[in-house]
């Protein structure tokens, strides 16, 4: 293998993760670390993850074991506080994704894209480390916004941002797909409009998702289609369809990609004819077709988490090793706890942290527990509590589910003990898995001599199981070695290898300066755009609320739209202090909005 860098991409006291740029033969590099299994789990099969999985399955050329799978997780997140405002009855909704809790921590993974380009919510802590203050903005917003919406070139200056607040229309001036979930939204906000600030700020732009509109512990293989289940998937794959035909210009290319559209639909439409299918099982079945329609060669069989952590025998409890880190719980409950509490705290994940108290707490782990009604199978999903001395006991609740206690005869120090107590105590006639929450999870899958593969851009937690292995480390020495493949797409770099006229929507074309690009053009330029808004950022990065006045004046003055900065002059120093450099005089600022 061509070791093309070594690099610390990430480091602390503790630790330090190093990333090694693999040009050829991962399988040889990974035989020489000693990896003997390679996995990679999705929630959603039918995005970057087949094209990711069909990166790692050539580049191992069956010299080991590959591993994909589903992450038969929960569907999703909805917005808990719409709950008193759906006007139809329903069990789920279309969703775009914002972020952070202030917006009702909305999380989305059967997912798609209105197209090539889309735009990621942003977390409001982002906005904090620049200094801008969204409470400043929402504290205010009702009582100013009936007033900025009647005002019509206030409002198309903001559309051609890319930021539109004509709900009705929104696809038509942004470009990226229409305001899911518009009526119920809108009538929150009127109860609440300080939510409405947080929703703009922090909200996707063109990605949609699926999610229960009440809370819901229940896996993606336990989920079965049904009419409206059907209805909204349908909607999800109108949309990608819709938004992709939008981008591309190309008549020929436009043909082509209705014909695979017009493939996939009819075999979801055949897998569909089938009883009794759960998303999982859908996932699974379209991937499959799908991978053999690029190439009969091509031999993926993808698994689940809850198969692949089932326990429903002796020789399941015997001879599977998912649990080290688990035991590391139950033999140093304080030690695990400090490294996992310290390790979100680190990552800034708004998860909850391990509270223990009288030896009893919720680990970051649930039970599935396998069963059956009538002939489907149904995963239960249970949250746990460990008492783990003196009168140790295992106490499992959820909504779906009949809270029981299971009392030890021994105290609950090693995951051994633990699953016995629960395969001996004949609750669970069908098998159970025991599954860490995303920190945990991902730290037993990438334990050596396993190594998990993700998209370059992929799981937002695999710092946090950076900084927990090392916190880990510091306390309890020879934690055993974590690998991680990431698998870079490079897409906007390989849109150069085609020939697409790209109709961008409008949040990026207002840095590109024009509504339709060739690809191979896009391919060349995107860097130094993205290059040119970080260097903004970080100029204004740090300025205080009382300053944007100032800061509005001084751009309009290197615009050439002021010849006099008055009192505005005293913000130049600290500007360059920062760095400026005249960037404002040729940053696309639209002219609407100066």
């Amino acid at each position: 293998m061509e070791v093309g860098c070594k690099e610390i991409i990430r480091e602390d006291e503790n630790f330090y993760t190093v990333k090694i740029n693999c040009t050829s033969d991962l399988s040889k590099k990974l035989i020489d670390l000693g990896i003997k299994w390679v996995y990679k789990g999705d929630q959603n099969l039918l995005w970057d993850a087949l094209i990711t999985d069909l990166v790692v399955y050539n580049n191992l050329k069956d010299k080991l074991p590959f591993i994909p799978f589903i992450h038969d997780e929960k569907l999703g997140t909805g917005d808990h506080r719409l709950i008193p405002f759906y006007k139809n009855p329903g069990r789920y909704t279309l969703t775009e994704d914002y972020a952070g809790k202030l917006t009702g921590a909305v999380y989305i993974n059967q997912d798609i894209s209105y197209g090539l380009l889309y735009g990621v919510p942003i977390e409001p802590s982002d906005y904090n480390d620049l200094n801008f203050k969204l409470l400043w903005l929402a504290k205010d917003w009702g009582k100013y916004k009936d007033i900025i919406k009647q005002d019509g070139n206030f409002l198309r200056s903001l559309a051609d941002f890319g930021f539109s607040l004509d709900y009705e229309n929104y696809s038509f001036f942004t470009g990226s797909g229409l305001m899911a979930n518009r009526e119920t939204l809108t009538s929150y906000f009127q109860r609440n409009p300080k939510a409405e600030i947080y929703y703009l700020f922090s909200k996707s732009l063109g990605w949609y998702g699926i999610v229960p509109r009440y809370p819901e512990e229940i896996s993606l293989s336990s989920i079965y289609f049904n009419d409206e289940l059907l209805r909204y998937l349908k909607t999800l794959f109108i949309l990608g369809l819709r938004g992709t035909l939008r981008q591309v210009k190309n008549k020929e290319k436009r043909r082509g990609i209705l014909e695979r559209a017009r493939k996939i639909y009819n075999w979801a439409k055949e897998i569909l004819k089938e009883q009794n299918i759960t998303i999982a099982d859908f996932q699974v079945k379209l991937a499959e077709k799908i991978v053999k329609d690029i190439s009969e060669d091509y031999n993926l069989s993808f698994q689940r988490t809850s198969d692949i952590l089932k326990i429903a025998s002796y020789e399941d409890l015997k001879n599977k090793d998912f649990y080290y880190f688990f035991d590391l719980l139950l033999k140093y409950p304080i030690v695990f706890s400090q490294a996992y509490n310290s390790a979100l705290n680190k990552a800034r994940l708004p998860l909850k942290r391990i509270l223990i108290k009288e030896n009893t707490f919720q680990p970051p782990y649930f039970l599935e527990i396998f069963n059956f009604q009538g002939d489907r199978k149904i995963l239960v999903r249970c949250n746990l509590e460990i008492k783990n001395k003196e009168r140790p006991y295992i106490m499992l609740s959820s909504p779906h589910c009949k809270s029981f206690v299971l009392m030890s005869k021994e105290n609950l120090n090693s995951a051994e003990t633990f699953l016995k107590t629960l395969y001996y105590s004949g609750k669970f006639p069908y098998g159970f898995a025991l599954i860490g929450k995303a920190g945990p999870f991902m730290a037993e899958m990438r334990r050596h001599p396993r190594v998990l593969a993700v998209p370059e851009e992929g799981s937002k937690y695999a710092p946090m199981v950076d900084y927990f292995l090392g916190e880990l480390n510091s306390y309890l020495k020879n934690i055993p070695d974590s690998h991680l493949i990431r698998i870079r797409i490079n897409l906007l770099d390989n849109l150069d290898k085609i020939d697409l006229d790209l109709q961008v929507p409008k949040f990026v074309e207002v840095y590109l300066g024009k509504k339709i690009i060739n690809s191979k053009e896009f391919s060349k330029i995107w860097k130094n755009k993205v290059e040119q808004v970080s260097k903004v950022l970080e100029v204004i990065k740090g300025l205080e609320s009382g300053e944007y006045f100032h800061l509005a004046n001084f751009i309009l003055y290197e615009k050439g739209y002021m010849v006099d900065l008055g009192r505005s002059v005293k913000l130049i120093k600290k500007l360059e202090a920062k760095g400026y450099d005249g960037i404002f005089k040729n940053f696309p600022f639209p002219k609407s909005f100066l």
